[in-house]
């Protein structure tokens, strides 16, 4: 199979282990692409086998981001791919030479900025060319309800050169970002990224998801908004939903359950705070309490389970910049699926 995953060259004079985490993907061949971009989208052509791609995908910790050269395709997320995938994500796309046109008839022209929703079907050509693409949780936005699918941010409005113009600047700056830098600057970007969302998707009337909607969405949004409560359990969760333990247990089967999930969402955000320079002079054990942990001694116990150190020798890693995608699995190569597995642990 004709597809090569490479450390791209740097020019950052940082050291290797202190820069951004990178997948360099290239290509000539349509079944090497469809094979690195399926856990995302379907693929098709109409030239046979033949298919040039050069992307570059930089592990943000927050998000995704991805510039590159692909050549003309069709892709999309049909009703049978979104039956068996977990992706709870929104992709933001910035075509900078040529556009896009969807299946519903929507065209996104170059330099305007569109988002799809991978709970969503979806099915858009591409023309030929560069672009750029950020691929973040839905949970890391602010208002994770909102429906997203299918916004357009044009080129010629406040927020979509606004949106534009940070992706092109990321994009500008990742070769030579570092782990910390990013550790720093990653909520704010999330932050000015959401705002730019929600500001958009208000002017132009897009409705919040109906509460009828996937119960597991709805749990997990629920959760990421009630993570610092200590009381914050199977019970408490099935009655805020409106729906029963069993409806609810299966809804997080496949995440290892409810009780499963809550702890690893809760470590993931302490592990979080812990590297906050805003937090540098708290006690650990007040941010633990902070975080809906009350048992320190418990605590380190599954901190150091997940993370393999303790919660004092992760604040020292991560204010030295040594620490980085910690869920990934030993001896597993990096891969788009597991870096999309990563963040939604983060």
């Amino acid at each position: 199979m004709d597809i090569h995953v490479t450390q791209a060259e740097r020019t950052s004079t940082a050291p290797r282990d202190t820069q951004l985490p990178l997948l360099h993907i290239t290509t000539e061949h349509l079944r090497a692409w469809r094979l690195a971009v399926d856990v995302l989208f379907s693929t098709a052509t109409r030239a046979g086998d033949a298919f040039s791609a050069s992307l570059e995908v930089f592990h943000c910790q927050r998000f995704l981001l991805c510039r590159g050269y692909l050549e003309g395709a069709r892709y999309g997320r049909d009703a049978h791919r979104l039956d068996g995938c977990d992706l709870d994500h929104y992709v933001l796309y910035l075509p900078l030479q040529r556009g896009l046109a969807a299946g519903n008839g929507m065209r996104v022209r170059a330099r305007d900025v569109v988002v799809l929703d991978l709970t969503q079907p979806a099915a858009f050509a591409m023309a030929g060319g560069e672009g750029l693409s950020l691929v973040i949780p839905r949970t890391a936005l602010a208002h994770p309800t909102w429906q997203l699918h299918g916004l357009r941010l044009g080129r010629e409005s406040p927020m979509g050169r606004l949106l534009a113009s940070l992706l092109s600047s990321l994009a500008t700056a990742a070769p030579q970002l570092t782990q910390d830098q990013l550790l720093h600057l990653g909520q704010p970007l999330v932050g000015v990224i959401g705002a730019c969302l929600i500001s958009a998707a208000a002017g132009r009337q897009v409705k919040a998801m109906p509460t009828q909607g996937d119960l597991g969405r709805r749990a997990r949004s629920y959760i990421e908004r009630n993570l610092q409560r200590n009381d914050l359990t199977p019970t408490v969760l099935a009655k805020a939903m409106g729906t029963s333990r069993s409806q609810l247990y299966r809804a997080f089967e496949r995440f290892g359950g409810v009780r499963h999930y809550l702890l690893q969402r809760r470590l993931r955000r302490y592990l979080q705070a812990l590297g906050e320079p805003s937090n540098a002079g708290r006690r650990i054990g007040d941010l633990a309490y902070d975080h809906g942990f009350t048992d320190e001694a418990h605590l380190r116990k599954v901190f150091r389970k997940a993370f393999g150190l303790s919660p004092r020798a992760a604040r020292t890693a991560l204010q030295r910049g040594e620490l980085a995608c910690p869920d990934a699995r030993v001896g597993e190569p990096p891969s788009m699926a597991r870096w999309l597995r990563e963040l939604a642990s983060h």
